[in-house]
């Protein structure tokens, strides 16, 4: 987990801040995100009208509405995207590494008793039937392959998706380990070849934009690709490490920003970002159109036409939004839940060109739009939230957001630790 020296562009003071922006950002979308989870963009307009919805310690903007599903949850609290995620952290703070079967533990507990250190029931999450296989704790992947086989609802969803960015962090240096880290932490729930694919771009993105790769080449048309995806027999390239002195980083809150509205708030495409997510989809794209040639991605999907589509759909959505300013509506996130719409989600969100002086502002108004679509609105902003944190930094989030959040303190406690690894 320890940076060496040499292994990314920008200093270590400025990794930490966005590994928190990473963080944060996810908890803020996940958090924000419930207030008009599960409802059509119509009883989002109904209730909320065109936003802003009120958070944090913003006191702008419609409360949350008090239905039975939002009821269970506590104001400005986090769900079980956020939990997935946090439980990853405490993963790799025990094993000072990622490792998937332990991981896979930790998830099986926390399915039963929910997260350490929060006292409260696992709310949303989604996979208590994978879990509860007898074999789950011995042997994840066969468990979540026989549940995977048995239930159709489970192919192409965006479950798998909430933890990809972090998987990003642990030694993103390593564009291997990445990947590999990232398809062991998928095929454990989601062992479907659109959702592994999905978690490798997502956390293929995170590792380049740690190591500041390519990010001054605007003009430059031949972006490097990153690391193809190896199997284990292949030789990888290891950089030297370098022993530094552990030390325990703490960023204070970031500054305020202005008051919020929402409707129709789009932005031009940042070239080089969008670049890079197309390098990123196009050395992956074997993982889709030819499955099951590295063994790191064995899947027991055989609806090849399918994943082939999936790819298309991925390649068309990229290409509609980088050719000028749209909004989330393109994505009709209120009527579909297939995985696509979240990782276009949170791609249209982190490609975006923000302004210089207002990303703060950029942050609230695109994660404030994006909820207002409705739909699976907690997924799509935890994805969105991360991306845009780890590109901003920690420094550049609302502070009436961050420390308005349920748990801030405890939440700043753990990250600081896991971020002490690094």
């Amino acid at each position: 987990m320890r940076v060496p020296s040499g292994c990314s562009k920008i200093d270590k003071t400025d990794i930490i801040d966005k590994v928190k922006g990473l963080i944060f950002g996810a908890v803020i979308g996940d958090s924000l995100g419930i207030a008009t989870d599960g409802m059509t963009k119509s009883q989002v307009s109904h209730v909320y009208g065109k936003g802003p919805i009120q958070f944090g310690i913003d006191d702008e903007g419609t409360p949350f509405l008090r239905d039975s599903y939002r009821s269970t949850f506590d104001d400005n609290d986090f769900g079980g995207d956020s939990e997935q995620q946090l439980l990853i952290i405490q993963s790799i703070i025990q094993n000072g590494t990622f490792n998937y079967k332990e991981y896979a533990k930790l998830l099986q507990e926390y399915s039963e008793h929910g997260l350490q250190g929060v006292h409260k029931n696992p709310l949303g999450f989604n996979n208590k039937t994978m879990v509860a296989q007898p074999d789950f704790n011995t042997n994840p992947r066969k468990a979540a392959e026989d549940v995977w086989q048995s239930m159709t609802k489970l192919r192409g969803p965006s479950g798998s998706l909430v933890r990809a960015a972090l998987l990003g962090v642990p030694k993103f240096w390593d564009g291997t380990t990445v990947i590999e880290n990232t398809a062991d932490c998928c095929r454990i729930t989601h062992p479907d070849p659109m959702c592994m694919m999905s978690c490798v771009v997502v956390s293929t993105l995170v590792a380049r934009i740690l190591r500041g790769q390519d990010l001054e080449n605007e003009d430059n048309d031949d972006i490097a690709l990153p690391p193809t995806p190896t199997s284990a027999y292949q030789q990888r390239n290891k950089l030297a490490s370098s022993h530094q002195q552990q030390q325990h980083y703490s960023i204070t809150p970031p500054p305020s920003s202005p008051p919020t509205t929402t409707s129709h708030y789009s932005l031009d495409t940042d070239i080089t970002l969008m670049k890079i997510v197309r390098s990123v989809i196009d050395t992956n794209k074997r993982i889709l159109t030819a499955p099951n040639t590295d063994p790191l991605f064995r899947t027991p999907e055989t609806n090849l036409e399918r994943n082939q589509q999936y790819y298309h759909q991925l390649v068309d959505t990229c290409s509609y939004f980088e050719g000028g300013p749209v909004d989330f509506g393109f994505l009709r996130l209120d009527q579909r839940q297939q995985g696509i719409e979240c990782l276009g989600a949170g791609l249209y969100a982190f490609t975006r060109q923000l302004p210089a002086g207002q990303e703060t502002d950029a942050f609230k108004h695109i994660l404030m739009d994006l909820v207002i679509q409705g739909g699976d609105a907690h997924t799509n902003a935890t994805v969105a939230g991360a991306l845009m944190g780890v590109k901003l930094g920690y420094s550049h989030l609302p502070s009436e957001w961050v420390v308005g959040l349920k748990r801030w303190e405890w939440l700043e406690d753990l990250v600081d630790e896991f971020c002490g690894l690094l």
